[in-house]
């Protein structure tokens, strides 16, 4: 089986990568900032499959909610996307064209598929980054929705969050005490600033940290009421980071609830959950 081009399209960056079947990243084509609009981030994916030598499968995980031809249906986080389509007009009818939210991709990612009975297992995932997200795999399926925007985790009320005004215009959305956008927020920070949370003194870093932390644990608590997984997996930059400790110490894994484990593929979660979509046709209705 060829290789396929994934792309990581989230609120930051833009990484693209050509994928081999076994999961294995056989080459890195680049990563760019996340262009401002639609039409740039066009370019950068047709840009990406000329440097990849043109692949006959590309993957797209994407952090906006979009329909199967690209086009963004809503991204909060990034409005000027919105009515538009990612997908490089050149490339329709090109290649074999797949989409799907980034976190459902890392899902797809976390979810083994060694054996019948592993893969009927359920594995919940949080993406954590500029924005949070979440995605489901539930006896072997991904979990999917009516429209392809189930496990909006981002969007789930925690009491952390209480009062804070969320970019969707919702109030107490756990997307707004914990996201990066948030932290950079909280922090009198312009999305544009790059900074280390970390290296900031304890007096400005730890209340926003552990506001952050509470209203992680608060909704990973009523996903693992709700879904019963074997497995609860965290991944995205900022879920990879050392704030996945502070989240883990604060959840409670009474009742048989598994502790929550960063994502086994890290920072490539998106990129093979996707190319596992394309490869092995995972989304089922």
């Amino acid at each position: 089986m060829s290789a396929v081009l994934a792309v990581d399209l989230g609120g930051t960056g833009l990484r693209a990568a050509l994928v081999g079947p076994n999961d294995d990243i056989r080459s890195r084509i680049g990563t760019i900032p996340t262009p401002s609009g639609a039409p740039g981030c066009a370019r950068a994916i047709a840009d990406a499959w000329e440097a990849a030598a043109r692949p006959a499968r590309l993957a797209i995980a994407a952090a906006p909610h979009c329909d199967a031809a690209g086009r963004v249906i809503r991204w909060p986080n990034r409005p000027a996307y919105e009515g538009e389509t990612i997908l490089p007009p050149d490339l329709v009818g090109q290649v074999d064209f797949r989409i799907l939210d980034d976190a459902a991709a890392a899902a797809l990612a976390a979810h083994p598929v060694g054996t019948p009975d592993t893969a009927r297992e359920t594995t919940v995932v949080f993406a954590i980054g500029t924005g949070i997200g979440g995605g489901a795999v539930v006896g072997g399926r991904l979990l999917t929705g009516r429209s392809g925007a189930a496990m909006a985790v981002g969007h789930i009320k925690v009491p952390a969050a209480s009062g804070l005004v969320c970019a969707c215009g919702e109030i107490g959305c756990l997307q707004a005490a914990a996201s990066g956008r948030a932290l950079h927020r909280m922090l009198g920070q312009s999305d544009a600033d790059v900074f280390d949370i970390f290296a900031l003194p304890a007096s400005i870093r730890d209340p926003v940290l552990d506001r952050a932390a509470d209203a992680l644990a608060e909704a990973l608590a009523t996903l693992a009421r709700l879904f019963d997984p074997h497995r609860l997996v965290i991944g995205g930059g900022l879920g990879l980071s050392p704030l996945f400790d502070l989240c883990a110490e604060r959840f409670t894994t009474g009742g048989g609830r598994p502790p929550p484990i960063r994502h086994p593929h890290g920072a490539d979660a998106a990129l093979i959950g996707a190319t596992r979509v394309s490869v092995f046709s995972r989304v089922l209705a």
